[in-house]
C-alpha cells in the first residue's frame, strides 16, 4: 500500500513539473496557474520525509521555471548562467506556502481528514509571499502570480478593486479547495458546506467581474493615433556603430534616422492622426543631435497641429555620464507640454533614474501622461495615474523576442488597475492598444507581422479614450499587506499550538 502511495506521489510531482512550464513565463496559460498547485499540495501532503521532498519540489519548480523564463528577464545580461543561477536561489522562496500549508494539515489533520479553514492557509501564505517578493524589488513586479492570468480579462476586473494580490489568493484557494475535495473521496456529505462557501465565493467575485465587463461604459471619446517602431533590432544595429567607436558613422546614421522619422509621423499625421507615439529610444544620440531633432519635432507638431510622444536617448560622447532615457510629449504649439525620465530599472540599464512622479497634461483628448517601458512594472508608481484621473497613458518601450508577450501582458494589468486606456509603441516586441477594462483594442507583433513599409508594429488606431472610476488608487496594496499580516499570524499560531514533543 505504501508502495502504491509512493508511487502515485511521484506522478503528482510529474503531473506539476509539466504544468510549471505554462504557469507563467514564455508560455503561460492562465489553467495552469489553477491546476499545477493542486498535485504539488497532494505530493508534499502524501511525503512522509518533508525535507527530501521539498528537494525533490525545488527541481521540480526549479527546472521548468529557468526554462521558461530563459532570456526574458533583465539578469541574461550579465551572463548565460546568472539568469539560471539566480531563478535557482529564489525558488525556495516560492515554495514557502507549500511548507506552511504541510505544518498545518500535519498538524491538524484526524484520521486523514482535514478542516474546511486550512485551505485557507495555502492561499494567504501564496498571496503574502508573492506580496513580499515583488514590494521593494528593483525589478518591479517581474514575475508576480497574477500575471499567470494575463488574457484572461474577466478575472483581472478584480485588480480594480483589490490590485494585483487578490488574484494569486483565488487561484490558490481553488487548488487547496480541490484538494479538500480529493482527499475527501468527493463525497458530497462531507464536502457540501466547504463547497458551498467557496462556490458562493466565486459566485460573487465572476459575478462583480462579468457584470463589470457587461456594463462598460462606452469611451467618451475616440481619437485616431498613430505609432511606429524602428526595424527589428534597428535600435541595435544603430548602438553597434557607437560601440565599435564609429563616433563619425553614429552622428550620421542618427541623423538620418531621425529624419526619416519625423517624416514618417508627418505621413501618419497627413492620413489623419492626431496623435503620433514613437518607441522607448527612437531619438537616441548625442545631444546636439536630439536637440536637433527636438526642435525639428516641435516644428513638425506645429505644422500639422498633432501631439507628439517622442523618447530620446540622449548620450554623453566622452561616456563619462549616464544617458538620458526620456519621453516628452509636444502639443500643436510646438511646446514640450510633458517631460519624464524613465525611473524603472535605470540601475541595470545605465540611466539616469527619473523621480517615478508622473506628468500629465490637459488636452482635448483628455489627460494624458507618459511613461517609459520598465516604468509599467511598478503598479505603485503608476496608481498616480489613477489618482489623477489619466485617460489614456503612452509607455514607448523597447523590449526582445522572449519577453514580448510577457511584458504586454503586465501593462494590461495597470489599464485595469487604473480605469485607463494604454497605448503602447514597442521595438522589439508587441505594441498595442488596452483600454481601461484590460481588452485588447489593438496588438502588433513586430516578430509575427510584415510591415510592407520600412517601420516596425505600425499602429493606426481609433483609440477609445476615457478614465473610468476605480478603488484600487485608494486601496493600494492594502489587500497584499493583509495576506502577509495573515501569514504572520499563521507562523506564530502555528508556533504557539505546535504539538508537544511526547505527542
Amino acid at each position: 500500500m505504501k508502495t502504491q502511495q509512493e508511487k502515485m506521489r511521484f506522478i503528482w510531482l510529474a503531473i506539476y513539473t509539466a504544468l510549471s512550464f505554462f504557469v507563467i513565463g514564455r508560455w503561460q496559460f492562465p489553467a495552469a496557474a489553477w491546476v499545477a498547485p493542486i498535485f504539488a499540495l497532494r505530493f508534499y501532503r502524501d511525503s512522509e520525509k518533508g525535507g527530501r521532498a521539498f528537494l525533490w519540489l525545488w527541481l521540480a519548480t526549479a527546472v521548468p521555471t529557468i526554462i521558461a523564463w530563459h532570456n526574458a528577464t533583465a539578469i541574461h545580461a550579465f551572463g548565460a548562467i546568472v539568469e539560471p543561477i539566480f531563478f535557482f536561489i529564489m525558488v525556495p522562496v516560492a515554495l514557502i506556502p507549500l511548507v506552511v500549508d504541510r505544518l498545518y494539515y500535519r498538524r491538524w489533520t484526524r484520521n486523514g481528514r482535514s478542516p474546511f479553514w486550512l485551505t485557507l492557509v495555502f492561499p494567504i501564505s501564496v498571496a503574502a509571499v508573492d506580496f513580499f517578493s515583488a514590494s521593494g524589488s528593483p525589478f518591479g513586479t517581474f514575475g508576480a502570480a497574477a500575471y499567470s492570468q494575463a488574457g484572461f480579462t474577466a478575472l483581472m476586473q478584480i485588480t480594480a478593486v483589490t490590485a494585483m494580490w487578490s488574484i494569486p489568493f483565488i487561484t490558490s484557494w481553488f487548488a487547496s479547495t480541490a484538494v479538500y475535495v480529493w482527499e475527501n473521496n468527493f463525497q458530497w456529505t462531507k464536502i457540501s458546506r466547504g463547497v458551498v462557501i467557496f462556490s458562493g465565493v466565486m459566485l460573487l467575485l465572476f459575478g462583480f467581474s462579468f457584470g463589470r465587463l457587461a456594463l462598460a461604459d462606452a469611451p467618451q471619446q475616440e481619437t485616431l493615433i498613430g505609432g511606429f517602431s524602428l526595424p527589428e533590432e534597428g535600435l541595435a544595429a544603430t548602438m553597434t556603430l557607437l560601440r565599435d567607436g564609429d563616433e563619425a558613422a553614429f552622428r550620421e546614421e542618427t541623423a538620418v534616422l531621425h529624419a526619416q522619422q519625423l517624416a514618417q509621423a508627418q505621413s501618419m499625421a497627413q492620413a489623419g492622426a492626431k496623435i503620433v507615439v514613437l518607441q522607448e529610444g527612437a531619438g537616441m544620440g548625442f545631444p546636439e543631435e536630439v536637440d536637433t531633432l527636438l526642435t525639428n519635432a516641435a516644428a513638425l507638431a506645429q505644422e500639422e497641429d498633432i501631439y507628439l510622444v517622442l523618447s530620446t536617448a540622449t548620450i554623453d560622447p566622452a561616456g563619462e555620464e549616464p544617458f538620458h532615457n526620456v519621453v516628452r510629449i509636444i502639443d500643436p504649439n510646438g511646446e514640450v507640454v510633458l517631460e519624464h525620465y524613465k525611473y524603472g530599472g535605470t540601475q541595470f540599464e545605465g540611466s539616469v533614474s527619473g523621480s517615478g512622479e508622473l506628468q500629465t497634461v490637459e488636452t482635448p483628448y483628455g489627460t494624458l501622461s507618459a511613461v517609459i517601458c520598465w516604468d509599467a512594472d511598478f503598479p505603485t508608481a503608476i496608481k498616480q495615474a489613477g489618482e489623477q484621473d489619466v485617460d489614456l497613458l503612452f509607455v514607448p518601450s523597447n523590449d526582445w523576442l522572449e519577453l514580448r508577450d510577457i511584458h504586454d501582458g503586465m501593462a494590461a494589468f495597470r489599464a485595469v488597475e487604473n480605469g485607463m486606456t494604454i497605448f503602447r509603441q514597442t521595438g522589439d516586441g508587441v505594441s498595442g492598444v488596452t483600454d481601461a477594462y484590460g481588452r485588447t483594442v489593438n496588438r502588433v507583433d513586430m516578430f509575427e507581422t510584415e510591415n510592407p513599409g520600412a517601420w516596425g508594429n505600425e499602429q493606426m488606431v481609433l483609440t477609445p479614450i476615457g478614465s473610468v472610476d476605480t478603488l484600487y488608487p485608494q486601496v493600494g496594496d492594502a489587500v497584499g499587506q493583509i495576506m502577509f499580516i495573515g501569514l504572520i499570524g499563521l507562523l506564530i499560531f502555528a508556533w504557539i499550538k505546535r504539538k508537544p514533543k511526547d505527542e
